[in-house]
């Protein structure tokens, strides 16, 4: 049974008191699977990852590449001594986070998935649906460039939302674990960051960027550069002890608070480097797209984005950028 509250409803005990009792955790930087702290683990691959708390209501987090869906299991499995998880949270509706979902569902029926209302109707859409087939499809030929093995061809298959969870509400998943939902719709407008307030991890994923695999971040504002730097300095006000952005890289202890402190300057500079470079193209989007792309992926390395994912959400950033600096709120932009 889950119990649902306001974040308003909390008791003060737990926003406070409790988490002050909370061992401060060392500054790290995880770029691997396994453990993170205790009841806290990365599952199958560090970069499409599925975060696992382990407890008594084990809980699991993100789905990750269809391709990976064995890796998944197996790690599961032997994280959670083959008891079966009893919730599975999506952030958000893209390829690279719901890939596995349906099969993460066969293996465990009772298990129930848990996304945004948004994200749910994405997911009924025929139209989506192919999109995230076919990138996932496409996801196989890059796990075999990163070297990836035992990488299954089986195809995606759709999955559906058993239970809509509500922007700032509190999840009672067990008596010592809850769930606050946190809207975070910079990124994509479906989006949900997850809070486990009594461990203070966050997952985040994109709503605060990306590791470059070059000790720089990659900004992520898809479809709102207002409300993705507002979501990064809401996130940051939460003080997490244990940071998961999206893909590659945790991020514990006082590494937190730089990591963000980074990732707001990173988003200012990206804005400010596609705003000089669409005023060279004279507006023009595609040759925008190739120079942020020659500047910003072609020589990264590997594990990286998948080509054309790269491309469609750089696109998307640029598209967004142009429509900012034109609109109303053009003249804040931090």
């Amino acid at each position: 049974m889950i119990m649902v509250a306001s974040f308003n409803c909390l008791p003060r005990s737990l926003d406070y008191n409790r988490l002050q009792s909370i061992k401060v955790l060392p500054s790290m930087r995880f770029h691997t699977t396994g453990k993170i702290t205790d009841g806290f683990h990365v599952a199958g691959s560090a970069a499409v990852p599925v975060y696992v708390v382990n407890g008594e209501t084990p809980i699991l987090f993100d789905a990750g590449f269809t391709a990976l869906q064995h890796h998944y299991i197996a790690h599961i499995r032997k994280i959670l001594d083959k008891r079966p998880p009893a919730f599975l949270f999506i952030t958000h509706a893209h390829f690279d986070h719901v890939g596995a979902a349906g099969y993460l569902k066969s293996q465990w029926p009772d298990m129930k998935i848990m996304a945004s209302s948004q994200c749910r109707d994405i997911l009924e859409r025929p139209g989506a649906l192919s999109v995230i087939s076919e990138l996932n499809r496409q996801g196989i030929n890059s796990l075999r460039t990163w070297g990836v093995t035992g990488a299954s061809e089986a195809p995606f298959i759709p999955v559906d939302i058993d239970l809509v969870v509500a922007p700032d509400t509190t999840l009672r998943v067990a008596p010592d674990l809850s769930v606050n939902t946190i809207h975070t719709p910079g990124h994509t407008r479906d989006f949900n960051s997850y809070w486990i307030p009594e461990r203070r991890i966050l997952i985040a994923s994109e709503a605060v960027g990306c590791d470059d695999g070059t000790g720089g971040i990659q900004t992520e504002f898809l479809v709102d550069y207002d409300a993705y730097i507002e979501g990064l300095h809401r996130l940051k006000a939460l003080r997490p002890e244990v940071l998961c952005p999206g893909h590659r890289l945790v991020v514990t202890g006082s590494d937190v608070d730089d990591y963000f402190q980074r990732a707001l300057s990173s988003t200012l500079h990206f804005f400010k480097t596609v705003t000089r470079i669409l005023g060279e193209e004279h507006g023009e989007v595609e040759p925008t797209i190739e120079r942020i792309k020659t500047l910003t992926w072609d020589n990264r390395p590997l594990p990286k984005q998948p080509e054309q994912a790269y491309i469609l959400n750089t696109r998307q950033r640029v598209m967004t950028i142009k429509s900012r600096i034109s609109g109303p709120a053009s003249g804040r932009i931090e």
